[in-house]
C-alpha cells in the first residue's frame, strides 16, 4: 500500500511540475507563437517604391479609407496580390482605376471602390477579411478577382509556400464535403509549449537542420489531407522535348514557343504549386482543393448577399499569361525529375462546372505585347490593370443596368 501511495505521489508531483513548466513557457511565450495571417505591413509582394507607403484602410490593408455617402454606389474588390498591386503606385491600384472608369462610364462622382486584399491570400483569408468589413461597412457589389493558379492550392494548406518547407501560417477552413458547414482552422489558437519544444528538438535532430514551428503545424496538417501524387504511377509517359523555364514563360510564348514542357521547382507532388489542380490526373488532394475552394467562394457569395450586396467572381483571360499556360503539355519538377501531364486550356473550367457559374465574369484582355510587370513576374503592369478595370467597369454597368447621370 505504501508503495502505491509513493507512486501516486510521484505521479502527482510530476504532473504538477509539468504544469508549472508549461505555465512558465506560456508566460515567456517560448517557443514563440507564430503569427497567423498577414496584411500590408507584411506583404510579401511589395515593390521598393512602396516600402515607405503606409496608407491602409481600417482593416490594415492597402487602399483608401472606407468612407462613402448614403447615395454612393459602393464596390468592393476582394483578392490577392493582383488586387493589392504592391509594385504599382498607390493611385494606380485597381481600386483607383476601377473607380475612375466607373465614374467616367456613369458620368457621376457617386461611386466608391475599395479593396480588401493582400499578396498570397486565398479565399480563406479573404473570407476572414470580408466578415470583418461587413461588421461596420456596406457594399452594393462585391467582386472577387480570382487567381485560379494560386487559389486552389492556397486554400488547401494552413501555410503559404510552393515548396515542401512551410511558409507563413494563416487561418483557413475545412469542410467534409461541398454541402457541409465550414470549420475554421487557426493554426495556433492554443498549443502545449512543452510538446512543441520537444517536437522542435526531435525533428531538428532527425533532419540535421533547424526545425520550425510552422513546419510542425504543416506536417500535422498534411497528415489530415487526402493523398497527393504517387510519382511512380502518375508520371507522364510522353512529353514535348521543348522545355521552357517557369520564370521565362510569358517571354518564351511571345517569342513563338508552343507545345512545351514547363520546368519548375515547385512542389507539384504535394499539390503546392501553380499547376494544381490543372494536371490531367487529379489526385484526392486535388479534388479536395477544388471542393474547399468552391465552398469558400459560395460562403463569400452568401455573406455578400446577406448584407445586401451582389456578388461576382472575376477572371481576366490574358493574351499573354493565359495563352502561355494553354501551351503547356507537361510540367517537370526539376528537383525530383518527376514529369506530369498538364491541361491549361481553361483555368475556369472547374468553376464553370459548378453552381457558381452564373456569378462568373470573364473578360478578355488582349494586347500585342506582354502585359506583365517584368520578366518572371506574371502580375499585370499598369497598362494591364487599366485595360482590365476599364473592361470591368463596362461590364458592371451592363450587368446592373446602371444609368449615366444627365446634366
Amino acid at each position: 500500500m505504501k508503495f502505491i501511495k509513493n507512486i501516486l505521489l510521484s505521479l502527482i508531483t510530476m504532473i504538477v511540475l509539468l504544469a508549472l513548466i508549461e505555465l512558465g513557457l506560456h508566460i515567456a511565450d517560448f517557443p514563440a507563437t507564430p503569427k497567423s495571417g498577414w496584411k500590408w505591413d507584411e506583404s510579401p509582394y511589395r515593390g521598393m517604391m512602396n516600402q515607405g507607403d503606409q496608407r491602409v484602410n481600417q482593416l490594415g490593408l492597402r487602399g483608401k479609407t472606407f468612407e462613402y455617402h448614403d447615395d454612393d454606389f459602393v464596390v468592393l474588390l476582394v483578392g490577392d496580390s493582383q488586387t493589392e498591386a504592391g509594385t504599382q503606385l498607390f493611385d494606380d491600384m485597381p481600386e483607383a482605376l476601377l473607380e475612375m472608369a466607373l465614374k467616367t462610364e456613369l458620368n457621376t462622382s457617386k461611386v466608391k471602390v475599395f479593396s480588401i486584399a493582400s499578396a498570397g491570400w486565398g479565399q480563406d483569408q479573404q473570407l476572414v477579411a470580408l466578415r470583418a468589413y461587413f461588421e461596420h461597412h456596406r457594399a452594393n457589389l462585391v467582386i472577387d478577382w480570382t487567381t485560379p493558379v494560386n487559389d486552389y492550392w492556397e486554400n488547401t494548406f494552413i501555410d503559404r509556400s510552393i515548396t515542401p518547407e512551410a511558409g507563413k501560417l494563416k487561418p483557413t477552413f475545412t469542410s467534409s464535403d461541398a454541402n457541409a458547414k465550414l470549420e475554421t482552422v487557426i493554426p495556433t489558437p492554443f498549443e502545449f509549449k512543452l510538446r512543441t519544444l520537444l517536437k522542435l528538438s526531435l525533428s531538428g535532430a532527425a533532419s540535421g537542420k533547424k526545425a520550425s514551428i510552422e513546419q510542425i503545424h504543416l506536417d500535422r496538417w498534411m497528415k489530415k489531407l487526402p493523398t497527393g501524387y504517387d510519382s511512380k504511377t502518375q508520371q507522364a509517359q510522353q512529353c514535348p522535348s521543348l522545355e521552357v523555364k517557369e520564370q521565362e514563360l510569358i517571354e518564351s510564348y511571345l517569342a513563338g514557343s508552343r507545345a512545351y514542357t514547363l520546368l519548375t521547382e515547385e512542389d507539384v507532388e504535394n499539390g503546392r504549386s501553380h499547376f494544381s489542380p490543372f494536371l490531367k490526373n487529379l489526385t484526392p488532394r486535388d479534388h479536395y482543393a477544388i471542393t474547399i475552394t468552391h465552398r469558400l467562394f459560395q460562403e463569400l457569395a452568401n455573406l455578400s448577399q446577406q448584407h445586401g450586396a451582389q456578388f461576382h467572381i472575376l477572371h481576366t483571360y490574358r493574351s499573354d499569361l493565359d495563352q502561355a499556360f494553354r501551351e503547356i503539355r507537361c510540367v517537370k519538377n526539376t528537383r525530383t525529375q518527376n514529369v506530369f501531364e498538364y491541361d491549361g486550356s481553361d483555368w475556369m473550367r472547374h468553376l464553370k462546372a459548378s453552381p457558381l457559374a452564373p456569378q462568373l465574369i470573364a473578360l478578355n484582355i488582349n494586347s500585342e505585347h506582354a502585359l506583365n510587370v517584368s520578366k518572371g513576374d506574371w502580375h499585370f503592369s499598369k497598362e494591364g490593370n487599366q485595360l482590365a478595370m476599364q473592361a470591368l467597369a463596362k461590364k458592371i454597368v451592363g450587368l446592373h443596368n446602371l444609368q449615366a447621370e444627365k446634366h
